[in-house]
């Protein structure tokens, strides 16, 4: 089955949980359904459409360790760009994806978010050991770090589904 997004009783993104713990806040009306997924589950006495996004009755103080932070790490850089090689725009599979530095680690170029991209391997080997100028490659988009919370959110929990986008503008 699917996860639930959970907000706070302003909206506000508080995490994301299990649709069975979803359930059990629904009846112990300690949330208020958002959006439902197709999906139904039964029991005996009644029926429900699984929850996509549950909504706090009670407003919870959160305080947050800057929630836009998230660590560089070669998965994370391929999370950002969604396994698409940004060269050639091929959508690469999780053993094939590799990680390019637009400026060599040879000549200076460090591992960060703006200067790694998610590459496949030819076009890795192509490019080898050097500079975008010098191997006559054009990146698709330049790399950043993330910084809106839909970008770190998708990072940190992966795909986010169609019903959850309005509530992490």
């Amino acid at each position: 089955m699917s996860r639930c997004l959970v907000l706070n009783m302003d909206y506000t993104f508080l995490g994301v949980c299990d649709w069975k713990d979803a359930v059990c806040a629904v009846y112990t009306n300690k949330v208020i359904v958002e959006e439902s997924y197709d999906e139904v589950i039964r029991s005996s006495s009644t029926q429900m459409r699984v929850p996509a996004v549950i909504r706090l009755r009670k407003y919870v103080r959160v305080v947050y360790e800057r929630i836009s932070y998230i660590s560089y790490t070669k998965r994370n850089v391929h999370l950002r760009d969604a396994y698409v090689c940004q060269y050639c725009s091929i959508r690469c599979k999780g053993d094939e994806a590799t990680i390019d530095h637009i400026i060599p680690e040879s000549k200076g170029g460090v591992d960060s978010w703006e200067n790694t991209v998610t590459c496949c391997k030819p076009c890795n080997l192509l490019k080898d050991n050097l500079t975008l100028a010098q191997a006559g490659m054009k990146l698709i988009k330049a790399p950043t770090r993330p910084k809106k919370l839909r970008e770190v959110v998708r990072i940190k929990l992966g795909e986010l589904h169609d019903l959850w986008l309005k509530y992490l503008a």
